[in-house]
């Protein structure tokens, strides 16, 4: 191609496309049960909360501190490959252009998660009544600024300094930001000219910084790496996803969970299952992600019928994200060598996730004993997470 911007929509159709062959597989009816659920819980408690509420109740340096924590986060997105270190060098001088359009496309891409944050806080301001509506129309315009100086001021540090000391910038922003936006939100909006100046000085020092440094192929190539191979992990828990090797940790600490083969008694699928599903950190850590989750929405969601919904929705994406895990790579496998019914695979899996999903409805049951005491509500809640992991286990179709 003659040009950067050639080359950028070349590679924006592509990653585009590779980013909806994953989304199709990840969205699917499974998760949309999942999300739904979960949802309806979360948006129920907190309508339930939100009513009593009271108008003391901080709001506006709640709102500051979850939106800011949403804008700092911003990475650039440059869809950079490893050979560009080399191939791009004949035409460097137009790599502003292709630089510029990867900074819309990061701008673009991240500013959906503050703003969904502040329509969730809408509500809760209202109720406090916090600011009229004038001021959240402007704060929401203020946002979207935000984060594009913020998605311009992290490419600066990653560009001056390779990504050194980049957390630090993101603490400094997010102190910036969450001044700016309480300042906003409060009675002292005159001093908002505060942080605005200081972010303004602080951006051109980045940007001037910049201006001295070549560009640092090596650093945004591994970043653009990175990114991918944090999709492509998330993605792995829904398809097999061939760009990824996965990595295996022994974990001595659960040698109990894992018996010792005995010659002659041992079922050797169940004995492979049992140690893919402890060993392998994508898979083990997806479970313990979730059942930390249900632990904290255990603790902390107060009404019982939110609750429930909330827990079984974990339950079942729990149940079957585990499943399809331990299913993948079921093309060939050296222990189809073993003479074992095809079945025992099936059956070990299925045996292996109720093992797993009865350790997490105990873990849950100990956390609910702590948040409601002997109630028929932790009996519920143990029940629900057993009856909907079976439920999962025996009506998950295999493979065709």
């Amino acid at each position: 191609m003659n040009n950067f911007r050639e080359m950028w929509g070349a590679r924006f159709f592509d990653y585009m496309r590779e980013f909806q062959k994953y989304m199709q597989y990840i969205f699917t009816g499974h998760l949309a049960i999942v999300l739904v659920f979960t949802i309806g819980a979360g948006g129920y408690a907190y309508s339930e909360w939100l009513k009593e509420v009271s108008v003391d109740f901080p709001a506006a340096i709640l709102t500051a501190l979850v939106i800011s924590g949403a804008l700092v986060y911003s990475p650039p997105v440059t869809l950079l490959k490893p050979a560009d270190i080399v191939f791009f060098l004949p035409l460097e001088t137009q790599l502003p252009h292709y630089l510029g359009k990867a900074l819309k496309w990061s701008t673009f891409s991240q500013i959906p998660l503050p703003l969904v944050l502040y329509i969730v806080a809408l509500p809760l301001l209202s109720a406090t009544e916090t600011a009229t509506g004038a001021v959240l129309l402007w704060l929401a315009v203020f946002i979207v600024v935000l984060k594009w100086l913020f998605v311009e001021t992290e490419f600066s540090v990653h560009y001056a300094r390779a990504g050194v000391g980049v957390w630090t910038d993101r603490l400094i922003r997010f102190v910036i930001a969450t001044v700016f936006i309480y300042l906003w939100l409060s009675p002292y909006l005159y001093l908002i000219l505060i942080p605005a100046v200081v972010m303004g000085i602080y951006m051109a020092y980045w940007r001037k910084q910049k201006m001295q440094k070549p560009f640092p192929y090596d650093h945004f190539i591994t970043l653009e790496q990175n990114r991918m191979m944090r999709f492509y992990r998330f993605a792995n828990y829904f398809t097999d996803v061939p760009h990824l090797k996965g990595a295996i940790s022994r974990r001595r600490w659960l040698g109990f969970m894992m018996q010792s083969p005995t010659f002659g008694r041992t079922k050797s699928q169940q004995f492979l299952i049992r140690r893919t599903f402890f060993r392998t950190d994508d898979i083990f850590w997806l479970w313990v992600r979730l059942t930390v989750i249900a632990m904290f929405g255990t603790y902390f969601i107060s009404i019982p019928i939110a609750l429930l919904i909330f827990v079984g929705a974990l339950a079942f994406a729990s149940s079957i994200q585990l499943i399809y895990a331990l299913r993948s790579g079921d093309e060939f496998r050296m222990d189809m060598l073993f003479p074992e019914p095809p079945i025992a695979r099936r059956s070990a899996i299925q045996q292996t996730v109720r093992g797993v999903q009865w350790i997490q409805a105990l873990f849950i049951m100990m956390i609910g004993l702590f948040a409601f005491g002997w109630s028929m509500t932790v009996v519920m809640l143990f029940l629900i997470i057993i009856i909907v992991s079976e439920f999962t286990i025996r009506s998950t179709k295999e493979k065709e």
